[in-house]
């Protein structure tokens, strides 16, 4: 602010309450920032000598009001900068504020257009309280409609000040506090009246003041027109006031225009809740239709892969093996592309679950590498492993998710490489907390590449860069959206960088918890080492045990029975929860794998239902078989009190991992897989 205009704002003010001030400063509303005119220390110490809206109210409020902003009524006021911005604003503002022993009283008043004043005095003995009562007295007449000074002691009302407004009121002033009281309720509405007379009650008001120094309400009364108006009666204390001497002043506030602002803002805020609420019923009803459609594409997949599993075990012609490999790689793909669509679901909805498990990092690596190597070798690719050995061989994390990750980055690298090499590494960076390091993976590609502009896009879900060029790449375009979002929930973030034309990085380092610190080794010697070990592998086998498969579809009963072929298991088999309860009744049973989804009686009714029979019901193993893998489903069914959770379509190694699991130990045979 220059000099000249300093000093025609120093001139105005000192036509008001100027002199003994401790501290003014001008408010640029349109700015949204202040500047010092005048200030003692202690608001210099605490606000400085400019800066922005924020900075002068934190000085002020938090600072020599000792942070206790919410105790005051009036604060909101100041803080709101619609006060500073509206266009009808010419009156004044008073609120406190407390620094140790002193009280500092504030006022705001209009200097331009655009500007504010705002100037405190000190309220210490060193000011004469008459002039207190004037500023009082000049802030009512400034800012309301009717005011006027009671005496509840002698019953009498007297003028403190008049308006324009209130000039034609004068009568209300001539007469007991006691008759006034009444005369004005017949000003407002009809249901408002007996609360204005309880409110105005000379007991209640002393109680009132006698706790704090004013308290208000907001009303709807009759204006000279005979038009009902909201306003806001104010009940303040006047210097002194006590039991003994209840004197007060009493206040008409014309807020007719900001609260029919504030009732149109709560007529939006009620319209867009219900909106919300209308999208929240949306998502709801979302969700359930995609858990819907999980069960019912999944079940079919299930039958798809299911019979080409019985091809590939039972068929010795290569040509039909062929075609069922075809399937099933077909199959697969489907399943991949109902996950992401599943995962991203679950993610939008923040009921993605990351559950830490320990887990062999070597394993893990493999497991990787198998399941990519087949897609690098489909397309006469290098993959190239650059795996440290210093690695811990055993973290803690979501092992699931972690693979998900990987395995989504590197999937895209080879749909995006037509020639060349994939290198895919894995080492570890130091990290500050004590008992973990930082799983460090990159993926480096000799693909097609990016162009910058284009980076920005290329985790926006469903979209997929380029899309002439790569019209012909499979997937949903999901993967790296769900990457980003999957490292966002583990504390962590992906690094991109990238050349059209040349290829691509992507890596990540993801904070996990050390199991077992000793180094993972050489990574193809241990590789060959699981090989070895997995070699001599063997499947139960257990003819005499007895086991009851339930589930509505034919088909489904007869995957199971052709799964179980090879353990000798001939199962029986149950179409409904009625008829599983009867069986189950009549048969005594080592394990039970119970479909969820069945008309009338539901897995989870019979399961229940079944547990109540007693006995051996109470711990007979039931493993729920279902296609609803949505969020949390497996901690679903087990609190729902099944013994264990396999999600179709149904993988036989899980299959024959439960057999062996729950199965009485003394029922099982081992027998090499054939």
């Amino acid at each position: 602010m220059d000099t000249e205009k300093k000093e025609q704002t120093l001139k105005r003010i000192s036509e008001t309450i100027f002199s003994g001030c401790s501290a003014v400063y001008i408010i640029d509303a349109a700015a949204n920032t202040y500047e010092e005119l005048l200030a003692d220390d202690v608001f210099r110490a605490a606000v400085g000598g400019s800066g922005d809206l924020t900075k002068l109210y934190k000085g002020i409020f938090q600072q020599i009001s000792s942070g206790e902003t919410k105790n005051n009524k009036n604060y909101d006021a100041f803080v709101d900068e619609s006060l500073f911005k509206r266009e009808n604003f010419s009156g004044n503002v008073k609120l406190t504020a407390q620094s140790g022993e002193k009280e500092y009283i504030y006022r705001i008043v209009r200097t331009a257009e655009n500007e504010n004043t705002v100037y405190f005095i000190e309220n210490t003995e060193t000011h004469n309280s008459d002039r207190l009562e004037k500023m009082k007295m000049d802030t009512i007449q400034e800012n309301y409609l009717f005011s006027m000074i009671v005496d509840l002691k002698n019953d009498t009302c007297r003028n403190s000040a008049t308006t324009e407004i209130s000039a034609d009121r004068q009568d209300y002033l001539d007469i007991k506090y006691s008759q006034w009281r009444y005369m004005i309720s017949n000003m407002f509405m009809p249901n408002d009246k007996s609360m204005f007379l309880s409110v105005s009650d000379p007991e209640h008001i002393i109680e009132k003041l006698e706790k704090a120094k004013l308290f208000r309400m907001e009303i709807q009364m009759q204006n000279m027109q005979g038009e009902y108006i909201w306003v806001r009666l104010t009940f303040s204390r006047m210097k002194d006031f006590s039991r003994e001497n209840p004197i007060f002043v009493y206040t008409v506030q014309d807020i007719n225009n900001e609260m029919l602002r504030l009732l149109h803002q709560e007529n939006i805020i009620a319209a867009v809740e219900e909106k919300n609420k209308e999208l929240d019923n949306i998502n709801k009803a979302k969700t359930v239709f995609i858990s819907n459609m999980s069960h019912e594409i999944r079940t079919p997949i299930n039958a798809v892969l299911g019979m080409d599993e019985m091809i590939l075990r039972e068929s010795s012609e290569e040509h039909i093996k062929q075609y069922a490999y075809n399937i099933r790689s077909a199959g697969k793909m489907l399943l991949s592309i109902i996950n992401d669509i599943l995962d991203y679901s679950k993610i939008e909805a923040g009921k993605m679950e990351i559950i830490p498990v320990e887990y062999s990092t070597a394993a893990m690596i493999d497991d990787i590498c198998s399941i990519v190597s087949i897609k690098v070798k489909e397309k006469n690719l290098t993959l190239n492993l650059n795996i440290d050995e210093n690695i811990p061989s055993r973290l803690m994390g979501d092992e699931l998710r972690i693979k998900q990750i990987i395995i989504n980055i590197l999937t895209n690298a080879v749909k995006y490489t037509e020639k060349g090499t994939i290198t895919f590494t894995v080492d570890c960076v130091k990290s500050a907390e004590e008992g973990m390091t930082g799983l460090r993976v990159k993926v480096e590609d000799t693909g097609i590449g990016m162009r910058r502009e284009d980076m920005s896009r290329l985790f926006t879900a469903f979209e997929r860069l380029e899309e002439k060029r790569n019209r012909n790449i499979e997937g949903t375009g999901l993967g790296m959206s769900i990457v980003v979002r999957l490292l966002e929930q583990m504390n962590s973030k992906l690094d991109v960088d990238s050349v059209y034309g040349q290829g691509s990085t992507f890596s990540f380092v993801l904070p996990q918890k050390v199991i077992d610190s000793r180094p993972a080794g050489d990574f193809e010697t241990a590789r060959k080492k699981r090989i070895e070990d997995e070699m001599p592998a063997v499947i139960p086998y257990a003819p005499s045990a007895k086991i009851l498969v339930v589930d509505d579809t034919s088909f489904n009963l007869t995957l199971v029975s052709h799964l179980l072929k090879r353990t000798g298991i001939k199962p029986d088999t149950a179409s409904s929860g009625e008829e599983c309860l009867k069986k189950a009744a009549e048969n005594h049973y080592d394990m039970i794998l119970l479909d969820h989804v069945m008309p009338g009686m539901d897995g989870i009714e019979t399961l229940d239902r079944l547990r109540k029979m007693g006995g051996r019901f109470t711990d007979i193993p039931v493993i729920a078989l279902t296609a609803n893998v949505m969020s949390g489903a497996r901690e679903r069914y087990i609190n729902s009190g099944f013994s264990d959770f396999i999600e179709k379509p149904i993988v036989p190694s899980k299959l024959e991992a439960a057999l062996v699991r729950y199965l009485p130990p003394e029922l099982l045979e081992e027998r090499e897989k054939q």
